[in-house]
């Protein structure tokens, strides 16, 4: 019962003073004086170094990943936390916001960092397909260029979305935030790109200037260190096609109708290949079912983040594929006639 009445107490406070940082396990009183115990036994006055006979020990990855004695303190204290809460019928707090996470070689967030590299893997495995496309000066060059150079910014987004997941900082925070909106803007783009390029390249690059304009914008939001996350997922909801939150593939109303609306063209002209997008972003629309569930990780690991990831994961195979039949049939109606061979 005072379990429940010190949670009661610590939401009111929470909503009154810190709405977005404040959760049921940090605010509750076992935490906070567990961490007020493990920090003045372990730490030394800034929270940063171990005392010198502190019985609190790091493994190896834990000190390469550089985490703190009063980061190690939160990590002891919140499983101490989640284990009385267990204890007390109670379900799984949030800490800070986040589920608590088993660490795995030092990581803060195991399974995103796995889903995130499986993620990078399959793009990069289709930009090396990308790259043995010819880019000899035609009306395809373009394209095929403007491919490779998606296909490295959504390497980039995944990296940082790995690191993230292993190391949670300011830094790093805004790093995922920017490079995830980098990829979802960089498919807007090239649907933008491949709707009006071969009308007028005037009209392409008019159209374009205001959602670049909006890109460093809102990174330069992000980089102010204060993100309303409601805020930064809308923008990426409604703004653009098929993005992320820390990641990708989040299907958002513009890009996805644009999309969808060339891929109906082609299939209706005769270009079947077109199904490959139709699916990719209905695909992507049934990965999001996930990240709208919220649940506490199974095996301490796996959250709907995570598993929103590693659905994700194959996408690119599909995504791609299109894009390189897309090319082919591009370079079939090009005066040159320049074969496109994918070996």
């Amino acid at each position: 019962m005072k379990l429940v009445l010190s949670v009661f107490i610590a939401l009111l406070l929470c909503e009154r003073f810190s709405p977005i940082t404040c959760s049921i396990g940090d605010t509750s009183q076992v935490y906070r004086s567990c961490l007020n115990k493990f920090e003045k036994e372990n730490c030394t006055n800034n929270g940063q170094s171990f005392k010198s006979k502190s019985g609190l020990q790091q493994d190896f990855w834990s000190r390469l990943m550089q985490w703190t004695c009063r980061d190690e303190c939160r990590y002891q204290c919140m499983w101490i936390t989640v284990t009385m809460f267990h204890n007390a019928g109670q379900d799984t707090p949030k800490f800070h916001g986040k589920w608590p996470f088993i660490r795995i070689l030092g990581m803060q967030e195991p399974a995103s960092v796995f889903a995130s590299v499986l993620n990078f893997a399959t793009n990069a495995y289709m930009y090396k397909k990308i790259r043995r496309l010819p880019t000899s000066k035609s009306y395809v060059a373009p394209f095929t260029k403007l491919w490779r150079g998606f296909a490295m910014v959504c390497m980039n987004a995944w990296t940082w979305s790995t690191i993230f997941h292993a190391r949670d900082t300011s830094f790093t925070e805004f790093m995922d935030y920017a490079c995830a909106l980098s990829m979802v803007m960089g498919l807007f783009v090239t649907a933008v790109v491949r709707v009006f390029y071969s009308r007028s390249k005037l009209m392409t690059f008019t159209v374009l200037l205001v959602p670049l304009f909006y890109f460093v914008t809102h990174v330069r939001y992000l980089y102010a260190g204060v993100i309303n996350y409601d805020y930064n997922m809308k923008v990426n909801v409604v703004f653009v096609g098929l993005g992320v939150h820390n990641s990708v593939y989040l299907p958002g109303v513009t890009g996805s109708l644009l999309w969808l609306a060339v891929s109906w063209r082609q299939w209706v002209s005769g270009r079947r290949y077109a199904w490959r997008m139709v699916a990719f972003t209905l695909l992507s629309g049934a990965a999001l079912a996930l990240e709208l569930f919220d649940f506490p990780p199974k095996l301490s690991a796996w959250d709907a983040h995570a598993l929103w990831h590693l659905s994700t994961a194959p996408l690119p195979l599909i995504f791609y594929r299109y894009v390189i039949d897309d090319l082919r049939y591009l370079a079939s109606n090009d005066l040159e006639k320049f074969p496109l061979k994918l070996t």
